[in-house]
């Protein structure tokens, strides 16, 4: 459960890092410094404002945009539903997730990652940076 949903969060932190940073600059301190800065609680934070029926004020003035694509949406809600599981599968004792439900997960992340994917790199990088920020109103 927890290999699902680190996977799906690393490709993120990745996408980020590179976005800023460069490609190529991954031994550098500052793409180091940016992968290690995104937080989990943040990213899901962010990830329920993009599933909402009608984006906030507030996130629209942030984010540039007045909408985000079905893309977008549909890598937030799976984004948000994996790191929820995964809370649940790491400190509820009582949780049981047997194999099969398992292997639907690790499917659930890969569609994530390929809703992600499909973004566009602008759509891409005003998520990630708001990911990664906590701006005021």
């Amino acid at each position: 459960m927890s290999t699902a949903y680190y996977a799906l969060f690393h490709k993120v932190l990745q996408a980020g890092a590179e976005r800023f940073m460069g490609p190529g600059a991954r031994r550098s301190g500052g793409y180091g410094l940016i992968y290690r800065s995104f937080n989990h609680g943040r990213m899901r934070q962010v990830c329920e404002a993009l599933t909402a029926t009608r984006l906030s004020a507030t996130v629209q003035r942030q984010l540039g945009r007045t909408v985000v694509s079905q893309d977008m949406r549909d890598f937030a809600a799976g984004f948000a539903n994996l790191q929820e599981l995964r809370h649940q599968a790491d400190y509820d004792p009582s949780s049981h997730f047997p194999p099969s439900i398992v292997g639907t997960l690790v499917d659930t992340a890969e569609v994530t990652m390929a809703a992600f994917d499909r973004t566009t790199p602008d759509e891409q990088v005003d998520v990630l940076a708001l990911m990664l920020t906590s701006p005021r109103g």
